[in-house]
């Protein structure tokens, strides 16, 4: 049986669901942009967990959030302590905690793929600017790789997968129990398929994010989603093939 948390996930993820909240912005006091990478030795990382897991597919939204927020809180903590730090050693430890998560990310951990997607959605003001292109690509690989908890963060961009297989002829019934699928994560293991599809159309590959420039501006994402939202319509028979 779902638990309550993962049916209420669940639900959000339906085409009626409210697709944004409202969040009370904090205050920051640094102001100035940082936009390129900082080469600096991990000295100074205050205790990255390097959660591993061999199956995310298997594990629970509670387990899930329990494995983001130990990477979260090194963050919270940072930036509690921010107005005790001068500019450049807040600056070091964020990013020597940042490149730590990539490097993390970038070798398979989908905890780290995970935080990416959330960090980059959300940006820092002053510090880490906001690129939703890398948001997106790191939480499309965490979905594909099984992160339940990321399916929710790009929403948007999964409600219409969604729609698509509740309007077609997939016997949702029958798929869970031809691919063993646990009560109540149906919808999982539908943008777990999508999400594989997709990053293989998109040549989105953990090589490939490797050479991205984890601390740069956004570059173009209207055209980037454009071009994203055209090859998801287009992998969309095919995933039904599979999921016949």
């Amino acid at each position: 049986m779902a638990t309550k948390k993962q049916e209420s996930l669940i639900k959000e993820m339906t085409p009626m669901a409210k697709l944004s909240s409202t969040k009370k912005k904090e205050k920051v006091s640094i102001t100035k942009p940082i936009l390129k990478r900082k080469s600096l030795a991990y000295s100074e990382v205050d205790n990255i967990p390097e959660a591993q897991v061999e199956d995310y597919s298997k594990i629970s939204i509670d387990e899930q959030t329990t494995l983001f927020n130990s990477i979260k809180d090194v963050f919270v903590r940072l930036r509690e302590d921010a107005e005790n730090m001068d500019l450049n050693t807040f600056e070091e430890r964020y990013f020597s905690n940042l490149l730590a998560v990539f490097d993390m990310a970038v070798t398979g951990n989908v905890t780290a793929m995970d935080f990416l997607c959330y960090a980059y959605k959300k940006g820092m003001e002053g510090v880490l600017p906001v690129n939703l292109t890398l948001a997106h690509k790191w939480g499309m690989l965490a979905i594909a790789e099984g992160s339940k908890l990321t399916v929710d963060r790009l929403r948007m961009f999964i409600n219409p997968v969604f729609e698509y297989v509740e309007n077609s002829d997939v016997d949702l019934e029958n798929m869970m129990e031809r691919y063993d699928v646990p009560d109540g994560e149906a919808a999982f293991f539908v943008a777990e398929t999508f999400a594989g599809l997709y990053v293989q159309k998109m040549n989105i590959t953990l090589e490939q994010m490797s050479r991205e420039d984890p601390v740069s501006a956004d570059s173009n994402f209207q055209k980037f989603i454009h071009d994203a939202n055209k090859v998801r319509d287009e992998i969309l028979p095919d995933m039904l093939k599979y999921l016949r």
